[in-house]
């Protein structure tokens, strides 16, 4: 019993890390288009976490009340893990040529060099700099400068848009979505959320109450732009669009209904329980990991021909070494 209250939580995050590692680099031999896809898949659903805190943390900076008293300085912790991000985005775009189809096809003019590699390379570092660079040196002035919160809040949701069609949409080549940008910037939020609350949680939140609240609408405007962007699809009639959901449903049912569970996460936000401490803790941690498995709905279920079972493990690998390297650039180095 001493041997396992002796394992710090640093030891912990260091073997995810070198087990997920080791795990990639296997999948990389084995099966390199399976373990480049969960690469990505990762990389959409642990960027909640920094990502989603930078964005939290910009937006709360205009406003005030318990809210900001209780997470904003909570946004600054979860931002550290930031650097994680220029990590985790490598695998995909020097190895993109294995799971986006566009980059076997000739195109000329600005569509040529948008979608040429190297500049398909550079955006994506540029989008990663720019979001460490706000959070690093944006972000901890925000209180006392509003004004530069609202503009690098523009700056967020714009790259974040366009990384989501560079990196996810584009899986697909036909299908096209103006809100998907959105759609995954509602999932950064949401698991952006999620984790500040739970750090808030284990420091002692003197109000949960409110946090379940900001849970809870971010739930629901995390529905809202998923059933817009149905809606439009099925009220257009649109074949290519319509593809993309019927191949999710019939191809991926039991990811499909992953994703569907965080309207779970919402209803449990109504019941008077959900203010306590623990099952709060529990809401924002199960959304946490399904923002996981919306990271792969959003982009590995584009791709025809992956293994079920490499997939799955690449995934697991993956998740495991950001989640290691997020938890070593959060926790402070006393933690031995």
């Amino acid at each position: 019993m001493s041997a396992v209250k002796s394992v710090s939580p640093r030891t912990i995050a260091w073997a995810a890390l070198a087990i997920g590692g080791v795990g990639l680099g296997i999948g990389l031999l084995l099966a390199p288009r399976d373990t480049l896809a969960a690469c990505v898949a990762s990389l959409l659903g642990l960027a909640g976490i920094p990502l989603g805190a930078l964005t939290l943390g910009l937006a709360l900076a205009s406003v005030s009340g318990s809210v900001r008293d209780q997470l904003w300085p909570w946004t600054l912790v979860a931002s550290r893990a930031m650097p994680a991000l220029l990590v985790l985005v490598l695998p995909g775009l020097l190895g993109g040529g294995l799971i986006y189809e566009w980059m076997h096809q000739y195109s000329d003019g600005f569509r040529g060099f948008w979608l040429w590699w190297p500049s398909f390379v550079i955006r994506g570092l540029l989008y990663v700099g720019l979001w460490c660079a706000l959070a690093r040196w944006l972000l901890p002035t925000t209180l006392r400068n509003p004004a530069g919160a609202g503009l690098g809040l523009i700056a967020v949701v714009l790259s974040v848009s366009l990384a989501a069609f560079d990196w996810a949409q584009s899986m697909e080549p036909h299908f096209a979505s103006s809100i998907f940008g959105l759609l995954w910037l509602g999932r950064l939020m949401l698991s952006g959320i999620a984790a500040c609350i739970l750090f808030s949680l284990f420091a002692g939140a003197s109000r949960p109450g409110v946090l379940r609240g900001l849970l809870s609408a971010a739930a629901l405007a995390w529905i809202y732009l998923h059933f817009m962007q149905y809606l439009i699809v099925w009220y257009g009639n649109l074949p290519e669009e319509v593809r993309w959901y019927e191949i999710r449903a019939r191809d991926w049912p039991l990811l499909t209904w992953l994703v569907a569970l965080q309207s779970l996460v919402f209803i449990a936000t109504w019941w008077p329980l959900s203010e306590r401490r623990v099952p709060l803790a529990i809401l924002a941690g199960s959304t946490l990991l399904l923002g996981l498995a919306e990271g792969a709905w959003l982009s590995m279920a584009s791709l025809s021909r992956l293994s079920g079972l490499a997939s799955a493990l690449a995934l697991f690998a993956a998740a495991a070494a950001g989640a290691g390297m997020m938890t070593l650039l959060i926790l402070p180095r006393r933690f031995a």
